[in-house]
């Protein structure tokens, strides 16, 4: 995979970090090597001055990691990482795969008919597209002397709301999804894990970026009986990922990405079970990856100020506990918060700070 190396350690490095990696699998990820911080996507899109406040916001709240991501158009996504480099946070970067450049021109996006948001095929992407714009995207962080901590090529893959090779249930319709034409949906897993290779050989050929963990989409952790409910397909996240694997993917990632939303309602042994479910393929205990857990989150509806987050708190730090287990058997490296600011209900930057639960998110990791 990797490229030669001249220098006279090249042929000791590898040997060396595989023996890390073994030793790591072994004894478990030391806490304070877990990357602990909260998404703020598409940040690009905001205005240059309302960047600089939310990262500001972010550094006051001694915020060290956060998840951006390069959306196009891509010089403003740039500009934001830029932003959070200044002001010293680290960044896991996820590669939208909603950008028309990755596409054939012409490519259309198959409609949600308004369940959700309409998306690209993976099965349209075309690998040498998108390896014009990673690689000019890479050569600009290098001219800026930006390193980042990972890099992770699409999101919700498993999921009909990001990948248009599933279906969507017409609207006033009760009937049952009918499942994505499985050619179409085998090779748009081919796409991505073609594109997820681009991404490491762009990534080897960079100055500053070349030692980043790659990440693969992080994805949807929808229960399928909400996901019949709402009339968009999933397939989960094991199953998904398995698919990979047999495309190549465990030759290409440092870990597995996944997203984590158990709910706020039931018992605390319904919510810890969804958990346990979602993170079910991550381990190095056996055939696999660690996961980084790209997004978590629990909802608060109430618009208040100030608001009231106590009983959320509860909830976040009961996920963190399980969370905090698999961190020290090195079975999750990372866990994103899902959301600072965002209009959803998942968000803790409240009434013009950071809210209870925000604090329990990204303690420190506890045995």
């Amino acid at each position: 995979m990797s490229r030669p190396d001249p220098r006279p350690l090249s042929r000791i490095a590898p040997a060396f970090a595989g023996a890390m990696a073994w030793l790591g699998a072994v004894l478990g990820v030391p806490a304070d090597a877990a990357e602990l911080g909260f998404n703020r996507v598409n940040l690009g899109w905001a205005k240059p001055a309302e960047r600089q406040a939310i990262i500001d916001a972010m550094k006051k709240s001694d915020v060290v990691s956060v998840r951006l991501s390069l959306s196009a158009p891509v010089d403003p996504s740039l500009d934001a990482v830029r932003i959070a480099h200044e002001a010293g946070l680290r960044i896991l970067l996820e590669i939208s795969l909603n950008n028309p450049d990755f596409y054939p021109e012409g490519t259309k996006r198959r409609s949600a008919m308004g369940r959700s948001h309409d998306a690209y095929r993976l099965s349209d992407l075309d690998p040498e597209r998108y390896r014009v714009v990673i690689r000019d995207a890479l050569a600009k962080l290098d001219v800026m002397g930006i390193p980042v901590v990972a890099v992770e090529p699409g999101n919700e893959i498993n999921w009909a709301g990001y990948n248009g090779d599933l279906t969507v249930r017409k609207p006033k319709s009760d009937s049952a999804i009918t499942p994505g034409d499985p050619a179409k949906v085998a090779q748009g897993i081919d796409r991505y894990v073609a594109i997820v290779r681009v991404t490491g050989e762009e990534m080897r050929a960079s100055k500053l970026n070349r030692d980043a963990k790659l990440i693969s989409a992080g994805l949807s952790d929808m229960p399928l009986p909400f996901s019949r409910r709402v009339g968009l397909e999933i397939i989960p996240p094991a199953e998904w990922t398995a698919r990979m694997q047999a495309s190549g993917l465990d030759t290409l990632v440092d870990a597995y990405g996944i997203h984590v939303y158990p709910g706020s309602g039931g018992t605390r042994a319904r919510r810890d079970a969804l958990v346990r479910d979602a993170l079910s393929f991550c381990g190095v205990d056996r055939a696999g990856k660690p996961c980084w857990i790209t997004e978590w989150g629990v909802a608060n509806t109430s618009p208040t100020c100030p608001i009231s987050d106590e009983k959320r708190a509860v909830l976040v730090d009961q996920l963190r506990a399980i969370i905090d287990r698999d961190i020290t058997a090195g079975r999750v490296e990372a866990a994103y918060y899902f959301d600072w600011d965002s209009k959803t209900p998942y968000s803790v930057w409240r009434c013009g700070g950071l809210s209870s639960a925000g604090r329990a998110a990204v303690r420190p990791v506890t045995d």
